[in-house]
């Protein structure tokens, strides 16, 4: 089920020097590219592309708040779009701007994506109320697009992940299937993050058993165009999924530089007291789209000997990645790391050490924005081309728990 780490590392340099000659092809139609670090492979770019305007930012209180950052005038806050509640995410096809309201919210809200004071709609993802009038929160998580007329929105609180049509017009039915994921768990398999590689869905589900990381974490795989689940071989069980070497995954996340899915394990992250083995079972999994093979590719340690548990991570290109640990509430750390070899650099990052790190995402302007909660409530921004800091915080009020970037040239 896993596959040698040769082998691995012989496709990986493959794929490199495929992007390496479609980047040149690139930098002619006005792509940025540039190294990730000082010490990187110059045939490993990062790309970006397209006119980003805006970041949007979600910031968490009593109420929560949805708020509007200008790229082009100086990383300043210049609208907000009405929250829902603080228990809230946001997304993007590249065109619109979606609101997930998660648990006891439980709604998909679009809103214009240049004027803030317009909302699309807002419909329920919940199923229709039981013979008993019942209705179980849905808990939407993520939306993963195929195009303007069709997506995956898994819900955590369900054992349904719903194909919708995002559209929302009301001359065509916005739910328009559903895909039974009973099979991973009859309780709720909780489907936390999905993500679509060429043809095929991947669909990660933690499998709890109320909030207790006590089994492994699957990822299932569909045909997009089918919807039909497809055999991995890849467990031991009579799933057909991806069994992972990890518990308690947080996201997926693709890398077109490695051709691989990513999946960050935290394992017992919150010391639930019920799990009576190796707290620290979480790790770096990297999956074969093609072939469904994992590895594990930085193991998050034991409890004796562990530089924290493993909260998220962003994979910029094949020789630099962020790796965000945890220490306690509050107290995490972001250190680099290389993606292909899984080494974790012993050095962190100055200011980035035992603080509140809430979000990473990569932005459009060659930075890695890094979520802060402390004495500035913002966002931090390492270039990616030198790993310096960039001076100013972009501040933002409210705690920030998600973010987005929003590609004007798309509208």
């Amino acid at each position: 089920m896993t596959q040698s780490y040769s082998s691995r590392t012989q496709r990986v340099f493959h794929t490199l020097h495929t992007v390496a000659r479609y980047a040149v092809a690139l930098a002619g139609i006005s792509t940025l590219a540039a190294c990730s670090s000082s010490d990187s492979d110059p045939s490993d770019p990062i790309v970006t592309t397209g006119t980003y305007g805006f970041a949007v930012v979600v910031g968490e209180d009593g109420a929560g708040r949805v708020d509007r950052i200008s790229l082009s005038d100086g990383n300043t806050v210049n609208g907000s779009y009405p929250a829902t509640g603080s228990d809230i995410r946001v997304t993007t096809d590249d065109t619109n701007l979606y609101q997930i309201g998660r648990f006891q919210i439980d709604s998909l809200t679009r809103f214009d994506a240049g004027d803030t004071s317009i909302t699309d709609y807002q419909l329920t993802v919940n199923d229709a109320p039981d013979s008993d009038g019942l209705t179980s929160p849905a808990n939407p998580y993520s939306l993963a697009f195929v195009n303007e007329s069709k997506a995956y929105l898994t819900r955590y609180g369900s054992t349904e992940l719903w194909i919708i049509d995002p559209r929302g017009e009301s001359e065509t039915p916005f739910k328009t299937g559903e895909i039974d994921l009973s099979a991973y768990d009859a309780d709720v398999p909780n489907m936390s993050d999905s993500l679509i590689v060429g043809d095929k869905l991947f669909v990660l589900m933690e499998r709890l058993t109320t909030w207790i990381p006590d089994k492994s974490a699957y990822v299932a795989v569909f045909d997009i165009t089918t919807d039909l689940e497809i055999e991995t071989n890849q467990s031991d069980s009579d799933l057909l999924g991806i069994e992972l070497p990890v518990r308690n995954p947080t996201a997926l996340q693709y890398n077109a530089a490695t051709g691989e899915i990513y999946v960050v394990g935290r394992g017992n992250i919150y010391s639930n007291s019920s799990v009576t083995d190796d707290f620290h079972s979480g790790g770096i999994v990297v999956i074969d789209p093609d072939t469904y093979e994992t590895e594990l590719l930085v193991d998050d340690g034991t409890d004796a000997d562990n530089q924290g548990y493993f909260a998220d991570a962003q994979i910029i290109s094949a020789s630099l990645g962020y790796l965000l640990t945890y220490e306690s509430y509050q107290v995490t750390t972001l250190r680099a790391f290389n993606p292909i070899t899984g080494v974790v650099s012993d050095d962190v990052i100055a200011g980035l050490q035992d603080v509140d790190i809430t979000v990473l995402a990569q932005g459009p302007d060659n930075h890695l924005w890094v979520g802060v909660n402390g004495e500035t409530n913002g966002f931090y921004r390492i270039d990616l081309a030198t790993g310096l800091i960039a001076e100013e915080i972009v501040a933002t009020g409210l705690r920030p728990i998600d973010l987005t970037f929003i590609n004007l040239a798309a509208q």
